[in-house]
């Protein structure tokens, strides 16, 4: 994971572009292109996804409050290491093993 592109989505408003929810080797992964606040674009792949929870969404849609929260240290393990939610609204929520966010070039 990349601090810096991490520091850029994470407590922020983003704007979802494109989300993709996808199926490969037993695993669920979510794709998701992103405008941020400093208006550059990212994509974020979130891998071995569980628990997803969407609501009230339509393309391109905003999450006023973007948050991915580590919960390792409480001993979540495999596909709940990381709870990725919309605090302020509640439409996204989901857990995920790992993530890779990066600059859309």
């Amino acid at each position: 994971m990349n601090n810096d592109l991490f520091s850029k989505v994470d407590g922020k408003s983003i704007i979802v572009c494109d989300f993709q929810i996808e199926h490969h080797e037993e695993k669920l992964y979510i794709k998701m292109t992103c405008i941020s606040e400093d208006q550059n674009f990212y994509f974020i792949i979130f891998e071995n996804v569980s628990k997803v929870n969407l609501s009230e969404i339509s393309y391109p849609f905003q999450v006023s409050g973007f948050e991915i929260s580590d919960y390792s240290s409480r001993g979540y393990q495999s596909d709940s290491r990381f709870f990725v939610n919309d605090y302020e609204d509640g439409s996204l929520s989901f857990y995920c093993e790992t993530f890779e966010i990066l600059n859309k070039d």
